[in-house]
């Protein structure tokens, strides 16, 4: 067969192959969830209407799955050493990825940016191991490209993937350097180079895979490589991943905003954006689901694999989140979670204006940290239909904003600019911005009482005016005085009674909290023993504001401030 009649049936299969995919999202022939049918619904809808300044050219999106299937052979499994033929999902997406062009120039692409999110074993690395030696040796010349990854080990697989797919067919011609320190693919005048930090001085990217996005405290090392783009009009940076963990993380973030995109929220028109995963409120023990996250189930996913699979990690809990993130693509938040974080997100976040509780009755909540940690204060307002709004606000010290971003995956700076978190100068959280927001909220608000740890509250009263001995008690945060206000805390939010008002940090530290059990049955909330990245202080104000709302007695609890310094 000549090649002009291998390009030919490329040309047909390929072509039947996005009208298929389109047709079997929009038919409801394949179980696509609802954000998989928003993309496919966001082209044709591109088609329809136009994109200012651009147009679609198929025969410019089928340019790279040419190139793959005639340069490219598939890097491992039953088909090593065949030809690169990509599955109907994949071929959709890289029509409409490549097939936007600007209409005064067709050398540049609408899309510069995109986001990849799909569950483990549909062939994510060796798909866009393949884009990426397209991008690096069919598009141009003389280019460099990278793979970035946490660790040189991480950007392994897809390396490996670009580096064996390409040298099954080009051969010697294909120079691979695969050394812990140093991993590069250099064919003709072009190189793909993966890294773990920032690119050298000098090295303007043209293409970048940002691998296992999830795994990201922070976008350092993907905001390097994107200033280095700034003058490449064709540069493309793709970021790839499974669901994650981290709720609040850099991925998470990105994950929520690609939603807005296709949901039609937030336009970014030159953002390619691909999500496989389960609707909201899909059960993840029904097999009918599964396929929703693994649009190559029934090729690399194996049914009967994935269901002995599932039927293993049922049996545990842990097993059963790594399951959920990495098969299913369901951001789980936490390994050990004490909050049902989907109803939590469902049902306590409604929001009242600020200004209207000016003058309430409010109950608060004090937890002091170690010098160089987070402080939280809350304060809980019952209103007249016995739901609880609540206001709380964290202090950190400038020094740790940025570590504690990338040891937490945190998007700490966003917080401290919406206000929910003050960041006070130095290395240790200066107690005077405590003082002063309190004596704020106290000549602002109908404050009752306030409890509070005694951990360093020797500390604050020597900077408090006299009013704060007068309603600040000590709560005790041993077992026997916790665990029924946790309990209590649990039912009221899971009735939707009480609302963080759309604090994005409390969020948070809920999905790290764990509860441990004594031999009595009593609880008490503590930090995961394996994760340095949680924090629950706002948690823990949050359910000392609302048992003091609902006591309204302060007898109950161990003294006043005053008794307990008397006492010291």
């Amino acid at each position: 067969m000549t090649r002009a009649e291998i390009v030919r049936k490329l040309t047909e299969g390929y072509t039947a192959a996005y009208n298929r995919y389109r047709n079997a999202v929009l038919r409801g022939e394949r179980p696509a969830s609802k954000v998989e049918k928003a993309k496919v619904k966001r082209q044709e809808r591109d088609l329809k209407e136009g994109v200012p300044g651009f147009r679609f050219d198929i025969d410019a999106g089928l340019r790279p799955l040419l190139w793959i299937a005639i340069n490219l052979a598939f890097p491992k499994g039953g088909k090593r050493g065949k030809p690169m033929m990509l599955a109907d999902w994949q071929a959709w997406d890289t029509i409409v990825l490549f097939g936007w062009i600007k209409k005064d120039d067709p050398k540049t692409r609408r899309f510069t940016d995109a986001f990849f999110e799909v569950a483990r074993k549909n062939g994510k690395s060796t798909y866009v191991g393949a884009l990426l030696d397209y991008l690096a040796f069919g598009e141009v010349d003389g280019v460099s490209c990278y793979i970035g990854a946490t660790s040189l080990d991480q950007a392994g697989e897809t390396f490996r993937r670009a580096a064996d797919a390409l040298k099954l067919r080009k051969g010697d011609n294909v120079l691979v350097s695969d050394s812990k320190n140093n991993k590069q693919i250099k064919y003709k005048s072009s190189e793909i180079t993966a890294i773990a930090a920032e690119p050298k001085d000098g090295k303007l990217s043209y293409a970048a895979v940002i691998d296992e996005y999830h795994q990201h405290k922070d976008n350092t090392l993907l905001n390097s490589i994107a200033s280095g783009n700034i003058s490449e009009q064709q540069a493309m940076l793709i970021r790839i991943t499974t669901a994650g963990v981290s709720l609040g993380g850099v991925c998470h973030e990105e994950y929520k905003k690609c939603k807005r995109v296709l949901s039609g929220e937030l336009e970014i028109p030159r953002y390619f954006i691909s999500i496989y995963e389960l609707d909201e409120g899909d059960s993840a023990d029904d097999p009918k689901n599964w396929p929703k996250a693994n649009p190559n189930w029934g090729v690399s996913v194996n049914a009967e694999t994935f269901e002995s699979h599932y039927e293993y990690a049922r049996a545990s809990e842990d097993d059963m989140i790594d399951f959920k993130t990495k098969n299913l693509n369901m951001w789980c938040h936490s390994l050990h979670r004490w909050a049902n974080m989907p109803l939590w997100m469902e049902r306590c976040r409604w929001h009242v204006d600020e200004e209207s509780l000016v003058g309430k009755m409010a109950y608060g909540g004090l937890d002091l940290s170690s010098v160089s940690d987070f402080t939280a204060f809350t304060l809980d307002f019952p209103l007249e239909d016995e739901r609880h709004v609540q206001i709380t606000h964290c202090w950190i010290p400038e020094s740790m904003v940025i570590p504690i971003s990338r040891q937490c995956r945190i998007p700490l700076r966003k917080w401290i600019d919406a206000g929910w978190v003050t960041a006070t100068p130095g290395d240790v959280i200066d107690y005077a911005y405590v003082v002063d927001y309190l004596t704020w909220a106290y000549s602002t608000f109908q404050i009752h009482y306030i409890a509070a740890d005694r951990w360093r509250i020797e500390e604050l009263v020597r900077l408090m005016p006299p009013w704060f001995q007068d309603v600040a008690y000590e709560f005790s945060q041993g077992m026997k005085t916790m665990s029924p206000t946790i309990m209590d805390f649990e039912r009221t939010y899971l009735e939707g009674k009480v609302s963080d008002n759309g604090n994005e940090c409390v969020d948070w530290m809920m999905s790290c909290a764990e509860t441990f059990q004594d031999s009595s049955g009593n609880v008490k909330l503590v930090k995961p023993k394996k994760r340095t990245e949680a924090r629950i202080d706002g948690v823990i104000t949050s359910v000392m504001a609302l048992s003091n709302a609902k006591t309204n007695d302060m007898s109950a609890f161990s003294g006043s401030v005053e008794d307990m310094l008397t006492a010291w």
